[in-house]
């Protein structure tokens, strides 16, 4: 949450004023979701506005249903979020790629939850996905990154010595 507020609150409108750039809308109210696919249409306005202009509307123009655009999307997405991991840690882990795949059945169930249970549940869903998914992606990369760049200087310490 605060590199959030740093990023896309204090950051963007640093920028924005200094470049005397109008619109601002870098986020909405993604906190107040009510099911996943809302969380992921308000938190990034402008990496959001790119994946319409840019992916959604030519893949429907094409002739494929919006689902079939919305998982193509979030493939890229998926794609991307893993290289921005990857790359920095030098590891190719597909932990980033499928959290990202796993946001489609979340959808699923968090618009499940906010239809039969009210909003309220299909909010708990997108926070616990914040709360719990990407910690646990986190603590995955750092558990390879550890096991793959000092692992044997762990082994050599405690056997040979």
């Amino acid at each position: 949450l605060c590199a959030f507020y740093l990023t896309f609150h204090s950051f963007f409108n640093l920028f924005g004023e200094i470049l005397h750039f109008a619109d601002r809308n870098f986020y909405c109210d993604w906190w107040n979701s009510s099911n996943v696919d809302i969380f992921w249409r308000t938190w990034n306005m402008p990496v959001h506005r790119w994946c319409v202009r840019h992916l959604y509307i030519p893949i429907v123009e094409m002739g494929y249903g919006k689902t079939a655009a919305s998982i193509i999307v979030f493939f890229v997405s998926a794609f991307f979020h893993e290289y921005m991991v990857s790359v920095p840690l030098k590891t190719f882990k597909i932990w980033a790629f499928m959290g990202m795949m796993a946001q489609i059945p979340l959808s699923y169930i968090s618009k499940f939850l906010e239809k039969n249970m009210g909003e309220r549940w299909g909010n708990v869903i997108v926070w616990a996905s914040l709360i719990l998914g990407q910690p646990l992606c986190i603590l995955v990369y750092y558990h390879d990154y550890a096991i793959q760049n000092y692992n044997q200087t762990i082994f050599e310490e405690e056997y040979l010595n």
